[in-house]
């Protein structure tokens, strides 16, 4: 995502926590509330209105090798005015289709692809026809 928030923390639990306006997010050890804040309503255009952050000690694992300890994160939850709301799978660039986009795809639906009937040894050939409306 950015420097600040790292990634959305997808749970079962953030998610029941969503419907309520709150989401989950990994962001870095270092940032303060306000940093958080700021960087949430710019990137994702929401009125923020608490965070709530908790540091995590990573855990201790034993292997064959010998010890090794998973990294330290800090976790954010943000909770955003009521009726607002932050889309995790979708940016509103990919939401936006042009009028162009949907033409092609229109006139793109229209054509129907047969294998041609003159197809001689290993070439294949395709004709393309208009669909008949």
């Amino acid at each position: 995502m950015n420097k600040i928030l790292k990634k959305a923390l997808i749970s079962e639990k953030s998610f029941s926590v969503a419907g309520e306006s709150k989401y989950t997010f990994i962001v870095d050890r270092l940032a303060r509330k306000e940093e958080i804040s700021s960087t949430c309503e710019n990137l994702f255009g929401v009125n923020v209105l608490s965070i709530n952050t908790m540091n995590y000690k990573g855990k201790v694992k034993m292997s064959k090798t010998g010890r090794g300890k998973r990294s330290d994160v800090k976790k954010a939850i943000i909770t955003v005015k009521k009726g607002q709301k932050i889309d995790l799978f979708e940016h509103e660039s990919d939401k936006k289709e042009t009028k162009e986009d949907k033409k092609d795809k229109k006139s793109k639906s229209d054509k129907v692809v047969t294998p041609a009937s003159d197809a001689t040894n290993s070439e294949t050939t395709v004709k393309v026809r208009e669909k008949k409306k």
